[in-house]
Parts: structure tokens; C-alpha cells; sequence
């Protein structure tokens, strides 16, 4: 089989050299936005971005009913 990951990698910290992960669900908005956050940020580079989000997750609950929704808030940075 062919190994994939959901995540989305990146490199972190003041060298780059670190590799670390955004979840898919909180992470999209932060690069569908880029173009508006560097017009934002006049245009200069570096900048940092935040962004707070819900999250949704279906588990198999026997006891509650068969499915069952949990709600998570996840951030990124």
C-alpha cells in the first residue's frame, strides 16, 4: 500500500529544521487566506497567523446509540 498523511507538514522554528504537523480541518484556512493575511500584515514577511476552529469527530458508541458525535476546538498557530 502506499503510506499517505492526512496532515499537513511544515517546518517549524527559527531554522527550519524541525518538521511538524497542522490538522487538515483547522490548518485550510490559513492557506486559502494567505494572500489576504500578507495584504493585512503590509506585505511584509515573516508574519504569524492564528485561528481558532470546531471540530467534529463520529465514534461508535454502543451504549449511547450507535453513532455518536463529539465537538472538539482545536487551534492553530
Amino acid at each position: 500500500p502506499y503510506p499517505f498523511n492526512l496532515m499537513f507538514s511544515t517546518l517549524i522554528g527559527p531554522t527550519g529544521l524541525l518538521q511538524g504537523y497542522l490538522r487538515p480541518e483547522t490548518a485550510q484556512g490559513i492557506f486559502v487566506n494567505f494572500k489576504d493575511l500578507y495584504y493585512f500584515n503590509g506585505s511584509k514577511l515573516p508574519f504569524a497567523a492564528a485561528q481558532i476552529g470546531q471540530a467534529f469527530r463520529n465514534e461508535i458508541a454502543p451504549r449511547q446509540g450507535l453513532l455518536r458525535v463529539r465537538e472538539f476546538t482545536l487551534a492553530e498557530i
